[in-house]
């Protein structure tokens, strides 16, 4: 069981990743690859950690606008790329200055490279998520993202 901080991208975002991904799904039917429902960006992991107040001020920071570009590959992890101007997020969320925004699609080898440019969609909230090996994911909190231009 773990817990972890993300950004879950709106339906029609995952809709047209999935519908990119089913030649690439279908060349390499031999990797993982990780049901669309579960694709997060993870802003945070915390672990074995109880949860607490992990989401605090995030309210005050401003929905970023994101676009899923991209791929790479780790160890035995392909993912996609996320560009937008996730930087005050971060900061607020005490993430490492190494944090590279991803959305893990499969795993195993080998890994194909993906080219992928999806549409920009704006982050609205944070979710603090609760994983377990077989019951999935549960999602703990809400913070919503400031979308005023005050």
């Amino acid at each position: 069981m773990s817990l972890f901080s993300a950004i879950f991208p709106p339906a029609d975002v995952v809709d047209e990743l999935h519908d990119a991904l089913l030649p690439i799904r279908r060349a390499h039917p031999r990797l993982r690859w990780q049901h669309p429902a579960r694709w997060h960006v993870t802003v945070r992991f915390f672990g074995e950690a109880e949860p607490a107040d992990q989401l605090a001020g995030l309210d005050r920071v401003t929905a970023p606008v994101l676009r899923l570009r991209g791929s790479g590959t780790f160890r035995q992890v392909l993912w996609i790329g996320v560009d937008g101007a996730l930087a005050e997020l971060g900061e607020a969320a005490h993430v490492p200055p190494d944090w590279r925004p991803h959305l893990t699609v499969a795993r195993g080898a080998p890994l194909p490279h993906v080219e992928f440019t999806g549409r920009e969609w704006t982050a609205t909230e944070v979710v603090l998520v609760r994983s377990r090996p077989v019951e999935g994911y549960a999602v703990l909190d809400r913070v919503p993202l400031s979308t005023s231009n005050a």
